[in-house]
């Protein structure tokens, strides 16, 4: 509805998409999916939509949970209950359809009947997993992406926050990018929408970097490239030791330059 209401005030304004886009650091493709509901921009871009087209945002939607950080490149150690995390390593060592229920309880030296009084089943203990992580991975690209000054350190920014995570939250981000097609009813839209968030928040920032000029490659394509071999990460080094978080993305920050310039 909102997003209906910004279109017909744009329209009404005889603003374009891809002007009004522009104006405001995305892309025209993100703008879009808005204002058909197909997706929601994070709070930044949706209050300077709104003060752009003069149309009041009605009270946020729930979000995946509340989570608190110094800054989006500071990490501590995670304090997770027993559960969730026998969950998580068995997830991660032996896959979710490979895990039981008695696993899990054994791992948490509980008995069957008694995991059953922490969480109601394997399915919900996959989603309070996917859920944690991804509440994490999608507040510190929004803190990464409000931190730019302009679409250039946006994108050095994403992209370092993206590499930061799927280092050093490997588990998490592996589970994340693995067991997507697991998850069944709300918790896969839940877990689409808040990779859809971080898809756009990429793709402005590309469109931003490379302004109007015309590329063979679109921005939404590279958007995505970009994205992609950032989740790949835990499939690529989750065997073979972990790298330096920094370096490596510094090694991937010039990757990325290097597509939306090609």
């Amino acid at each position: 509805m909102l997003g209906a209401q910004m279109k017909a005030a744009r329209v009404s304004r005889g603003l374009g998409l891809r002007e009004l886009a522009q104006q405001l650091g995305m892309s025209p493709s993100s703008l879009s999916e808005f204002e058909h509901g197909k997706s929601r921009p994070g709070s930044e871009r949706l209050r300077a939509l709104s003060a752009a087209l003069e149309v009041p945002i009605e009270q946020d939607p729930p979000t995946l949970g509340l989570l608190s950080f110094r800054h989006w490149r500071d990490y501590g150690v995670l304090e997770v209950d027993a559960v969730s995390q026998a969950g998580l390593d068995l997830f991660v060592e032996r896959g979710y359809h490979g895990s039981t229920m008695r696993m899990i309880a054994e791992r948490c030296g509980i008995t069957v009947a008694g995991i059953y009084h922490h969480v109601p089943s394997k399915h919900d203990l996959l989603v309070r997993v996917m859920r944690r992580a991804m509440t994490e991975l999608v507040a510190r690209c929004e803190a990464a992406d409000a931190e730019g000054v302009d679409s250039e350190e946006r994108l050095r920014n994403l992209v370092e926050s993206m590499v930061l995570f799927h280092v050093i939250r490997m588990p998490w981000a592996y589970v994340v990018t693995n067991e997507a097609r697991t998850l069944q009813g709300v918790a896969a839209t839940e877990m689409l929408e808040g990779r859809r968030h971080v898809r756009q928040l990429f793709e402005d920032a590309v469109a931003g970097r490379r302004g109007s000029a015309q590329r063979r490659v679109p921005d939404r394509v590279t958007a995505r490239a970009i994205v992609t071999m950032t989740t790949s990460i835990p499939d690529w080094y989750q065997d073979a030791g972990q790298p330096e978080p920094r370096l490596l993305a510094l090694q991937y920050i010039e990757l990325a330059e290097g597509m939306v310039h090609h």
